[in-house]
């Protein structure tokens, strides 16, 4: 029996190393497929085939946006120019282009100055830290630690159990989710949460940061497991973060 294995974002050599030698647990004409952010891991191995992933193009690159931040096809003529500054800061990455997309929906020209400086100091190949953007950008703390509480809790999980554990910290999660759905930072698919693998991954970069900073005061732990935990009301979470 013929079998394909397919794995995505290999992180090192390590990883490919043990996907080749797996091969030989497999019939021939079984296929193994990964993807690699960086292209210097494939160098020391020999491969059957590499296929490069092409970014999208300045128009369709335009279009994605505008469906994003204007809801139509063409930015608003007015903004044009913006856009298009923004489009060229994205490299025709589709997640960065729908997420600062969704932020600057209904946002005034110096919002999207501000967004385009800060993607000016961002090197081009630094996705995270372009997602970081549509984050930053959240209305208040409450919408930023429940994108927090998803990303390292909730992914797969049932809206019902999520519910019944953040109200309990004085979440309002009805809110929530539908601001960070609109934003496109999260999913909802079967009633259970989901996330984009480099949100998720930014999410994380970001709970690291803030427990560096926090590390000196009080923190509740809490652990990416299935975990039960109940915070006291009206209780303000420092947060240190740790997975196992």
């Amino acid at each position: 029996m013929h079998y394909t294995l397919i794995v995505d974002d290999v992180p090192n050599y390590f990883e490919i190393l043990a996907l080749r030698n797996c091969s030989r647990w497999f019939s021939g004409g079984s296929v193994i497929m990964f993807t690699v952010r960086d292209e210097s891991l494939l160098k020391h191995y020999l491969l059957d085939s590499v296929y490069r992933i092409e970014l999208m193009n300045a128009n369709k690159s335009l279009e994605l946006l505008s469906w994003h931040a204007f809801r139509e096809a063409k930015p608003k003529e007015e903004y044009n120019d913006l856009a298009k500054a923004v489009v060229a800061y994205c490299g025709g990455l589709p997640l960065a282009l729908e997420v600062i997309g969704n932020s600057l929906f209904e946002r005034t020209k110096e919002k999207w100055n501000t967004v385009i400086f800060e993607l000016k100091k961002i090197p081009p190949h630094n996705v995270i830290e372009k997602l970081k953007i549509s984050f930053n950008g959240l209305r208040n703390e409450m919408e930023k630690e429940f994108f927090l509480d998803v990303c390292c809790f909730f992914i797969g999980k049932g809206i019902a159990y999520a519910t019944k554990i953040l109200n309990a910290c004085g979440v309002d999660v009805d809110t929530g989710i539908r601001v960070l759905i609109e934003r496109g930072l999260i999913k909802v698919k079967n009633n259970k949460f989901g996330m984009h693998p480099l949100l998720r991954e930014m999410g994380r970069e970001i709970i690291c940061e803030i427990s560096g900073k926090e590390s000196g005061k009080n923190s509740e732990l809490w652990f990416d497991k299935d975990v039960e935990y109940a915070l006291p009301d009206n209780t303000v979470r420092n947060i240190l973060y740790l997975w196992f």
